[in-house]
């Protein structure tokens, strides 16, 4: 009996200093926000330059942890401890710098879909300037561990697990540009973002805590990716009027080398000759997939044609099976989104 009261005040002990523990433990992770840029390069003009300019640090310094409601079942010969911990991210799971990371796509974007340069020189009346203001930047995640303690008459036995959940991005930033004193466009930019986190049992612990952490510098990544397309594509519009303007013809060079005009020649029509025959009808293979395929789908979130193996086929959709940051993934997606 003297061992059993001390492992289940051992039990309550641990409990306690949850917090402490798993916020220390997570500060040993860190996870690259990189990711990667696969939107079509555009064929534009990118004579504007522009210069941003992010105002503020948004990110807490380190990654914090916060008790939330947890569950207790205490019990003669069953004593059951459910604790659930908030996790908020922190600069300190991130390797890059964010804000340098946030300019840093924004400007790798540009390159690809934007019709601008980004310039680094000093303000100046032919110059744009985007101020940024990053006003929220949360993102945030639940860990649970679970305790159980039984008491059997004469033995006694207890078991412990660990498990994570989504991790959900708030990411909301102001934007103005602006060319000297004039106001060219502002708007606010709010992505919300939820990033599925798979449990595995094979884990040891400092293995989830890994996983866990990632799959939230994952969530911001992905979710800055959506907010840096977004202010591209309306800077295009702001400065041309056009999301993607097109590179003006010199019509000298359409003078110099006229496009021959083509002439068609009349041809005398004839009755085609009816048979009896009919012609074979052929079926269209389309639409005919089968469990085991392997196919290409077109992924939003990453605006790219995946890989992937079907799983189940539907009147309208069919479930995929793709990997992802080296995460197994199911998505249900239209049969007019992949091709073999």
């Amino acid at each position: 009996m003297r061992n059993i009261t001390i492992a289940f005040f051992a039990l309550i002990f641990v409990s306690c200093s949850e917090t402490k523990m798993l916020q220390t433990s997570l500060r040993t992770f860190n996870s690259s926000i990189a990711y990667l840029h696969d939107s079509p390069t555009s064929v534009c003009p990118r004579n504007k330059q522009v210069l941003i300019n992010i105002q503020n640090t948004p990110l807490d310094t380190v990654t914090t942890v916060s008790r939330l409601p947890g569950l207790v079942l205490p019990f003669i010969f069953f004593n059951y401890f459910e604790t659930n911990l908030k996790v908020k991210l922190g600069q300190s799971s991130i390797r890059e710098d964010y804000n340098n990371f946030f300019t840093g796509s924004l400007t790798e974007e540009s390159k690809r879909s934007g019709c601008f340069s980004v310039t680094n020189q000093n303000k100046n009346d032919s110059i744009y300037t985007l101020d940024l203001t990053i006003d929220t930047c949360n993102t945030v995640s639940k860990y649970r561990r679970t305790y159980m303690f039984m008491y059997l008459v004469i033995a006694y036995s207890w078991s412990w697990s660990e498990s994570g959940s989504p991790a959900e991005t708030n990411l909301q930033v102001s934007a103005k540009l602006r060319k000297g004193n004039s106001l060219i466009y502002e708007k606010k930019y709010m992505i919300k973002r939820s990033q599925p986190f798979i449990n595995s049992t094979r884990l040891n612990s400092n293995k989830l805590r890994a996983d866990f952490t990632t799959n939230m510098v994952e969530g911001l990544s992905l979710s800055t990716k959506e907010c840096t397309d977004q202010i591209v594509a309306d800077l295009n519009t702001s400065l041309y009027g056009s999301a993607r303007p097109m590179i003006q013809v010199d019509e000298s060079i359409k003078t110099a080398n006229p496009i021959p005009e083509v002439i068609p020649i009349p041809v005398k029509e004839e009755q085609a000759a009816v048979t009896q025959q009919t012609a074979p009808k052929i079926e269209g293979t389309k639409d005919k997939f089968k469990v085991g395929d392997k196919i290409k789908f077109y992924n939003y979130a990453f605006n790219d044609y995946m890989k992937g193996v079907v799983k189940e086929i539907k009147a309208e959709t069919i479930l995929v099976e793709y990997e992802s940051f080296g995460k197994i993934k199911t998505e249900e997606v239209n049969k007019s989104d992949i091709k073999k």
